[in-house]
């Protein structure tokens, strides 16, 4: 049994919310915390495309320096990956992000190496990884340490951001045929400034996505503006860039809800110092905020990583400490923040590195785990978020004429917490985890409060393409296709598949949801056809009502609801209608009955 540290956190929230506890449990068993390492960065990813999400970590040890994958069991447990090259490649890994670069609907991972060549591996679908080793990509050798994926010219497929060390910094454009092409001109591949941490933001929200870098100095940050013509602009006069100071990462978060993205800005390199909190004035300018308990804790940070971890609908923060505590601070909802001094998250030792918040055990709760570097003492740390009872959505963005895993998509939503209208935003980012790597879920995690429903919800791809949807139930997960709808589409928990087979939806007849189940399996085609799955439906005279599943299945059972105002706008009439499975060279048609 895993041992249970339980400690309570009191959250002072000022009104309109109401106080309550959170509870977090460190977890003290298996691979994923005892395995130790000189950890740097961490990346949270589904690679199998189970539902459950997989854990990637950089270990630069001495004596090993194999990188860590642990696959999630569905279960609340984790299978450490022992065999492959993505385990076995040794290197002097610093940081890593992972994306979909080529778009085959499996994630790949990027790893950034100090001193040596980088490494570039592409997620073969299997459960098994190929080495990319040709290309200046993986052959540009540098000092290497954070890294970030980003479609920063909007043609569909993702491009590379690498931070170095004393050197300039490097910008692979993806050339959309799974290989790369290195920029050579601009600031921004030609400052040289001591380079550590790096975060793609449509900072201005024109479309583009900007670039902050985390220079260790002590030296001015960067921050390039997007020029949406392939090139950008240094900006050199915000109170971003004019402090010269030292700094570890930075993560993006929209912390006052205003749907522009704030900075939060890691300090203190060898030594200490100030962290720093950048407010978005909407304007392409920002205003750095200097009060607050957020900013005036003096000590050498590690990881920092945004995540509504009480699911009032703010954004809280977590900070790592390298050299001194860790902190945690819990939005108050009207701009500033109250740090939480008791629990297992802030007393649990320091030299903490990159961090990420995900909902692993798929309970509506974000966990939070966080690199470590055990050199001095101390193995990876995972917490897992108890919950308090509020409601949540989480989402996963699958793009179309965008990246296939929705890199830069932002998505927004509109609920009613407490009688208060609250919009809140998030932006789908390779790397969220404020130091020289750490990402969070690629899914778009929302806390919700007492809402009893999601009055709108709107995601802007970086396609251009806007989708728009109304009146949809929170405690949910649901995956959103680019320009084609929305769907719950998960596992079945404890129900095996023994074939393919397509099952009569209930209730039925139905107003206006009803339930679609369904199971696939790795017979006949299933591989050849690189497991996509639809579920369609169709009127009675064969035209097309709905597309409420289209994507990669891992082998399992389903079940995704089907609903007359989520895909008609309640405009269906009375009858009969078809649904339809295809798997491989499989397919299955069902009739269903609508009664209003």
């Amino acid at each position: 049994m895993k041992k249970l540290i339980t400690i309570s956190v009191l959250l002072i929230v000022l009104f309109p919310f109401v106080s309550f506890s959170q509870t977090f449990t460190k977890i003290t068993t298996g691979a994923i915390v005892n395995d130790g390492g000189w950890c740097y960065g961490c990346c949270w990813a589904d690679f199998n495309n189970d539902g459950y999400q997989d854990l990637f970590v950089v270990n630069n040890q001495s004596t090993n320096k194999n990188n860590l994958l642990y696959m999630n069991n569905g279960n609340g447990t984790f299978t450490k990956v022992t065999s492959g090259i993505v385990v076995n490649d040794g290197g002097s890994s610093y940081g890593c992000t992972c994306a979909d670069y080529d778009n085959d609907g499996y994630i790949d991972i990027f790893v950034a190496n100090y001193g040596e060549n980088n490494f570039l591996y592409h997620n073969n679908g299997n459960g098994t990884f190929t080495k990319i080793t040709t290309g200046a990509i993986v052959s540009d050798g540098g000092n290497s340490t954070g890294c970030a994926w980003g479609d920063y010219d909007n043609d569909g497929y993702v491009d590379l951001f690498v931070c170095n060390r004393n050197q300039p910094n490097f910008l692979y454009h993806n050339n959309r045929n799974g290989t790369f092409t290195k920029i050579t001109t601009g600031a921004i591949v030609t400052n040289n400034s001591n380079s550590g941490g790096c975060a793609w933001s449509d900072c201005d929200n024109d479309g583009y996505l900007d670039l902050f870098v985390a220079n260790a100095g002590p030296a001015a940050d960067f921050l390039y503006h997007n020029n949406g013509n392939g090139t950008f602009t240094q900006i050199t006069s915000d109170p971003v860039v004019t402090d010269v100071l030292n700094s570890s990462g930075g993560s993006w978060g929209d912390y006052n809800n205003d749907g522009y993205m704030d900075l939060f800005v890691t300090g203190g390199v060898i030594g200490t110092g100030f962290d720093r909190l950048f407010r978005n004035n909407g304007n392409g300018t920002f205003t750095k905020i200097t009060t607050d308990p957020v900013v005036t804790y003096n000590h050498w940070a590690g990881g920092s990583s945004w995540g509504d971890f009480n699911n009032d609908g703010y954004l809280d923060l977590f900070v790592g400490g390298y050299d001194g505590i860790n902190l945690l601070f819990s939005n108050n909802g009207n701009g500033s923040f109250t740090r939480i001094d008791t629990g297992i998250i802030v007393t649990d030792g320091n030299y903490k590195e990159g961090a990420g918040w995900c909902d692993y055990d798929n309970d509506g709760s974000l966990d939070l785990f966080v690199a470590r570097n055990n050199y001095f003492g101390g193995n990876n740390c995972l917490y897992h978020n108890e919950g308090n009872g509020n409601k949540w959505i989480n989402i996963k963005c699958v793009g179309m004429a965008s990246n296939k895993a929705g890199i830069g998509a932002k998505v927004l939503l509109k609920v009613t917490i407490n009688g208060t209208a609250v919009t809140q935003k998030r932006e789908i980012s390779s790397q969220s985890g404020g130091n020289i790597s750490g990402q969070n879920s690629l899914n778009a995690f929302f806390g919700l409060g007492n809402a009893a429903i999601i009055d709108s919800l709107k995601i802007v791809w970086s396609s251009g393409i806007i989708d728009r949807y109304s009146q949809i139930q929170p405690n949910e997960f649901l995956t959103a296709i680019e320009g084609q709808g929305i769907s719950n589409v998960g596992p079945v928990k404890n129900d095996s598949p023994l074939g393919y087979k397509l099952f009569q939806n209930y209730p039925n007849p139905f107003n206006p949801v009803t339930k679609i189940k369904f199971s696939i399996t790795e017979s006949g085609k299933w591989k050849t056809e690189n497991g996509l799955v639809t579920v369609k439906v169709y009127d009675v005279l064969g035209k097309e009502i709905a597309t409420i599943v289209n994507e990669k299945l891992r082998p399992g059972t389903y079940e995704v609801p089907f609903s007359i105002n989520q895909y008609s706008g309640n405009q269906l009439p009375s009858g009969i209608y078809f649904y339809k499975l295809t798997a491989g060279d499989f397919t299955s048609v069902k009739k269903m009955i609508l009664i209003k």
